[in-house]
């Protein structure tokens, strides 16, 4: 595939207490702000960068994908220059914000209309004491949890379904039919949980929603049917509250594999190049 001489895509990682959320807003940090000054600093002029997706003031992200236009008359980036552009915006960009990896990227790309899957993380530590070490990346719950009745309303998520019940109410109005690949609860050790979803669309607090109706029935406040019932109603006084933005992470975004996103020419990845 012919790549666009002017266009090319950054793979970034953040963590989301110091930002605003991942959009620019004024007066405050954000994401954006922060990677738009890093690429002027470096082109020399304003750059505009276009996410896959918005993530709140709060949220974390290992997988954002985000992709620049440069001026016309830009040659497409070479590998060392890829190399070299990645360790210089690690250097501007603030110690809460890295980009992993860069790539060229064909005309017909965008970083939200391209994606055919995204995919979140979300973590709970659930024991009697709280952590010092993950009171920043997990939502302590101190009662008990039963991870079977959670487990057991998850399923119910999976497959194609009207989620209205499970969105915010200060959203837009953008389609609220999703089709949810992957709805696993994890307990990877004692007490450290993960709620991992993968699916085509998620609607504005989606997944804090559903985090939040799971414990509710983890907690014995809801039945195992509340999911089920929620998906039916359209009515979100049928769910669960939103759960805090700090145990949410982007994890990917996944895109048609004919864009060989982030791979060389040899097929690997920035990583394996520097190896």
């Amino acid at each position: 595939m012919t790549v666009e001489a002017n266009k090319f895509a950054l793979l970034i990682e953040y963590t989301g207490k110091k930002f605003h959320g991942s959009q620019y807003q004024e007066g405050v940090l954000t994401v954006q702000q922060e990677l738009e000054r890093a690429l002027a600093i470096l082109f020399g002029q304003p750059l505009r960068a276009i996410f896959s997706g918005r993530t709140d003031s709060g949220v974390s992200a290992r997988g954002q994908v985000v992709h620049v236009v440069l001026p016309e008359g830009r040659q497409a980036l070479s590998q060392s220059e890829i190399f070299d552009l990645t360790w210089r915006l690690n250097g501007i960009v603030i110690k809460e914000m890295s980009i992993t990896a860069i790539a060229n990227v064909p005309s017909e790309f965008h970083a939200r209309f391209s994606a055919v899957e995204r995919e979140y993380v979300y973590r709970i530590l659930n024991r009697s004491q709280r952590s010092t070490l993950l009171k920043d990346t997990h939502y302590f719950v101190r009662q008990p949890l039963d991870l079977k009745a959670m487990r057991s309303a998850a399923s119910s998520l999976l497959g194609r379904h009207d989620f209205a019940s499970f969105k915010s109410s200060n959203s837009d109005n953008s389609s609220t039919i999703c089709t949810v690949r992957r709805a696993e609860l994890l307990n990877l050790r004692e007490g450290e949980l993960e709620f991992w979803i993968a699916a085509d669309h998620f609607v504005y607090n989606m997944v804090r929603i559903i985090v939040g109706t799971l414990i509710d029935i983890g907690l014995g406040k809801r039945g195992v049917e509340a999911v089920e019932q929620a998906l039916a109603s359209h009515d979100r006084l049928l769910t669960g509250p939103t759960a805090p933005p700090w145990g949410l992470t982007l994890n990917a975004v996944r895109y048609p594999d004919h864009f060989q996103l982030f791979q060389n020419d040899t097929g690997l990845t920035i990583e394996e190049l520097r190896e």
